[in-house]
C-alpha cells in the first residue's frame, strides 16, 4: 500500500524507464516526454458532453467570467483550454499543431479571436485554442471546453465533467465505453456526470431545481451509473454563470420586479413573451428584460426575483444565493474533494493510462517487465480505492452511522490529505497525541471491520478505511520523531 507521493514518485520512475526503452521510436518517447511533462502541470478538467448540453457556460460559470465560448470567423475550436496566466493571451494551434498567438477581444457573448494569415483548419477538423486569463480558479485547475468525443478527451484530461440535459441510453453507453477492463481505466475515479437542463425540469417550474437535485441523487445511487462515474450532479449552467457575474444594474432590474405587486408581476413571468411584452413589468425597460432572459432564463428570472423579496437585498448576497439554488456549489465541492484535492493521484493515473496503453499497443522485449510493474503499482495505489469510497458515501450507494461516516471521510482524505487533517489534528498538536489519535483510528476501524453481522457493502468500506489508517501509521513511521509541538499535522 501506498501514499499519493511514492504513487507519482514510482509513476515518474516507470515513465523514464520507459522512455529510454522507447527512445529509438521518435512518436513513443515524444508522447513519453509530454506524459512526464504534465505530471507537473495543473489538473486539467476537461468538460464536455453533447451539442448544446451548456458545456461552455458551465465553463464560464466555474470561472466566474463571461468568456466562453470562444469562437473565430466561421468556425468554433474542437477544444479551448483555460490556464492561469498574467496577462488575457490567446493562442491558437494551426494545421501542423504549432501555437502561434493571435488577438482576441471580448464580447457579450464570450471571446472573439482574431485570426492572421496563418489561421487555417486543421485536416483532423480538431481545431485548438489557448486562453490565458489571471484567475485564481484556473492555478491549479485547467478548465477544458471542449467538444470531441468522450473518449478522445478523457485522453486529454485527467478528469472530466460530462455535461447532458438527460442522462439516457446514448450517453450511459458512451461512459461504458470510457472504462476499460483492466489497467488504470479500470478505476473510473475521474468522471463526474453534470445533468445540465436542472431549471427545466417539470416544465421550468419554481421548484424545478429541487426537483432536479432529488433525481439527480437518485441515479448517483443507481449500480450502473456508479460503476461508471464519481457523482452525479443537477446544476443549471445559465443561472450559474449569470450568477456568478451578476451585475449590479442586473440586480436593480431584479429588485425592481420583485418590489411590485406580487399580482400585478406574476402574470408577466410565465412565459417569455408576456415577460418581454412592450407595457409588462414598468418601470423595467422591455430591451433590458430582453437582455436578462438571454443571462438568466426565465426560471432563472423567476427565482431571482423570488430571492430578492425573501431578503437578497444586494448584488452579492443575491448572487451568492442564485450560486446555491442553481447546483454550482454543490458541484464545486464535489470537484474539490474528488478532484483538486487528489489531483497528483489523478495525474498519475492519467499518465499510467497512457504508459499502459503504449506498453500494449507497441510491445518490445526490454518493456515487458514494465508492464507488470505498472499492474503492481495499481494494485498497491490506495488512493484510487478511497476515491472510489469518498464518491460513494457522498452518493449514498455506502451508507455508514453518521459518526462513522463523518470519521471515515476524513481519515479517507475527504477533508484534506495530509496526516493531520486525516486525523483531524490541529497544527500545534505533540507528536505522542498524534501517534495516540492514529492508534485509535486504527484499533476503531480494525473493530469495524471485524464486527459480525455487517452488511458486505458496510464490511468492504471498513476495510478501506483501516487500509487508510495503516497507510497513516506507516506514514508516521516513516517520519523521525519531532521534540515538541508541531507533530505531523
Amino acid at each position: 500500500m501506498i501514499d499519493e507521493e511514492e504513487l507519482e514518485q514510482r509513476t515518474y520512475r516507470l515513465l523514464n524507464e520507459a522512455a529510454h526503452i522507447y527512445r529509438g521510436n521518435p512518436p513513443a518517447a515524444a508522447l513519453l516526454r509530454s506524459t512526464l511533462d504534465r505530471l507537473a502541470d495543473p489538473l486539467r478538467l476537461a468538460v464536455t458532453g453533447p451539442a448544446r448540453s451548456g458545456v461552455s457556460t458551465l465553463v464560464s460559470a466555474l470561472i466566474g467570467e463571461d468568456l466562453a465560448p470562444v469562437e473565430l470567423p466561421g468556425e468554433r475550436p474542437a477544444s479551448v483550454t483555460y490556464r492561469d496566466g498574467t496577462q488575457p493571451r490567446a493562442w491558437w494551434q494551426d494545421e501542423r499543431g504549432t501555437p502561434y498567438e493571435i488577438p482576441m477581444v471580448r464580447t457579450a457573448h464570450g471571446l472573439r479571436m482574431a485570426p492572421d494569415a496563418r489561421h487555417a483548419r486543421r485536416p483532423d477538423g480538431a481545431s485548438r485554442a489557448v486562453i490565458e486569463w489571471p484567475s485564481r480558479v484556473l492555478r491549479r485547475t485547467e478548465l477544458i471546453d471542449t467538444h470531441l468525443p468522450l473518449p478522445q478527451a478523457l485522453r486529454t484530461a485527467d478528469a472530466v465533467l460530462y455535461v447532458t440535459p438527460h442522462l439516457g441510453e446514448t450517453d450511459l453507453q458512451a461512459l461504458q465505453a470510457s472504462r476499460g477492463i483492466r489497467g488504470p481505466s479500470v478505476f473510473p475515479v475521474q468522471t463526474m456526470i453534470v445533468l445540465s437542463r436542472a431549471d427545466a425540469t417539470g416544465g421550468g417550474r419554481t421548484d424545478a431545481l429541487l426537483t432536479a437535485k432529488q433525481a439527480a441523487r437518485r441515479r448517483r445511487r443507481e449500480p450502473r451509473i456508479g460503476a461508471l462515474c464519481q457523482d452525479v450532479l443537477a446544476v443549471s449552467p445559465l443561472i450559474a454563470a449569470a450568477a456568478r457575474t451578476l451585475r449590479d444594474d442586473e440586480f436593480r432590474a431584479i429588485a425592481t420586479m420583485a418590489a411590485l405587486p406580487r399580482a400585478a408581476a406574476e402574470p408577466h413571468l410565465l412565459s417569455t413573451d408576456r415577460f418581454t411584452a412592450a407595457d409588462a413589468l414598468r418601470p423595467v425597460a422591455a430591451q433590458q428584460r430582453a437582455q436578462l432572459l438571454q443571462r438568466f432564463g426565465l426560471g432563472g428570472i423567476r427565482l431571482a426575483i423570488t430571492l430578492a423579496r425573501t431578503g437578497c437585498d444586494n448584488a452579492a448576497a443575491l448572487g451568492e444565493r442564485l450560486q446555491e439554488h442553481s447546483g454550482l456549489k454543490e458541484l464545486q465541492a464535489s470537484i474539490a474533494e474528488l478532484f483538486t484535492a487528489r489531483r497528483a493521484a489523478l495525474r498519475a493515473r492519467s499518465a499510467l493510462t497512457t504508459l499502459d496503453h503504449l506498453l500494449r499497443t507497441q510491445q518490445v522485449p526490454p518493456a515487458v517487465h514494465l508492464l507488470a510493474e505498472l499492474e503492481l503499482l495499481l494494485a498497491d495505489a490506495h488512493e484510487f480505492r478511497e476515491l472510489r469510497l469518498l464518491a460513494a458515501l457522498r452518493s449514498g450507494r455506502v451508507n455508514l452511522p453518521r459518526e462513522h461516516a463523518v470519521d471515515a471521510r476524513r481519515l479517507l482524505g475527504g477533508s484534506g490529505t495530509s496526516l493531520g487533517e486525516r486525523l483531524g489534528m490541529s497544527p500545534e498538536a505533540t507528536a505522542e497525541d498524534t501517534w495516540t489519535q492514529a492508534h485509535a483510528a486504527a484499533e476503531r476501524w480494525r473493530e469495524q471491520a471485524q464486527g459480525p453481522g455487517l452488511p458486505p457493502a458496510q464490511r468492504r468500506a471498513a476495510e478501506v478505511v483501516l487500509r487508510s489508517c495503516d497507510m497513516i501509521l506507516a506514514g508516521l513511521d516513516s517520519m523521525a520523531a519531532p521534540v515538541g509541538p508541531g507533530g505531523y499535522a
